[in-house]
């Protein structure tokens, strides 16, 4: 009986840890490490490949996002949009408009909460209804992003479940800090190697006023540096494809 008090106590540790783990974005931030086996989680594509995914969160944003959309056409860049159930359903033509204009859509849950305050039953119905709300689009997603990067243990487990894989990143400008182009420019650079997941956002709504302008600014700068290390700006599914693709 004590043994069996001992396991069901030890079961329920295990369960709370995988729960309220902290955020793992660090490892891919700060460690050479590219992906989780069974894709759980990456934060980059391969580094043999002489690509890099640009990725937008928080939109889709009626004044920044076509600002966003306009700049990468300029510019000749594509990105994955990591975008909002319930910014979704708000506006599905700027949606559409996204995908029109040859890039990628993927998940940012459904609402913009932290996972780590939030139980796996909760976690569960954002998803659903994120995915519902592309799925109704026709743009059913793969990827998942979760918001602030807050990927627990029982987050990156249920995505997984629900057919997505989790993604965060190793590169981002970090618009917030400071809206100098220069430096989220910068800050982008002293990461941008093959590979890399360049984290920007498209929307101001959930950060400090300006955001998304200063990485429509930043964007020329970023693409200059791009040319010059001879990278290119691809789709998620593009940049994974990388490490699949058969050799020649």
């Amino acid at each position: 009986m004590r043994a069996q008090r001992n396991a069901l106590v030890w079961a329920a540790a295990a369960s709370a840890a995988a729960q309220f783990v902290p955020s793992i974005v660090a490892l891919g931030q700060w460690a050479p490490l590219r992906a989780l086996p069974g894709g759980l989680c990456r934060w980059q594509g391969p580094g043999s490949s002489s690509k890099v995914a640009l990725t937008f969160d928080d939109g889709p944003d009626p004044e920044g996002t076509p600002r966003v959309l306009d700049v990468l056409g300029e510019l000749g860049l594509r990105a994955t949009f990591f975008v909002l159930g319930e910014r979704v359903r708000d506006d599905p033509e700027l949606v559409w408009e996204i995908a029109r204009r040859g890039h990628q859509l993927a998940t940012h849950g459904d609402q913009h909460a932290r996972h780590l305050l939030r139980t796996p039953a909760w976690a569960r119905r954002d998803l659903d209804r994120a995915m519902e709300a592309m799925a109704a689009l026709g743009h059913p997603p793969r990827w998942f992003r979760p918001p602030y990067g807050q990927a627990t243990g029982a987050t990156l487990a249920l995505a997984r479940a629900m057919g997505l894989e989790t993604v965060l990143w190793s590169a981002w400008g970090r618009e917030w800090v400071s809206p100098e182009p220069e430096e989220v420019a910068a800050r982008i650079g002293r990461r941008l190697l093959p590979g890399a997941v360049v984290l920007l956002h498209d929307s101001d709504r959930f950060g400090r006023a300006g955001m998304w302008r200063a990485a429509c600014d930043a964007l020329p700068l970023v693409a200059s540096e791009l040319h010059r290390r001879r990278l290119d700006a691809v789709t998620m599914d593009e940049l994974v494809a990388c490490a699949t693709a058969p050799v020649a």
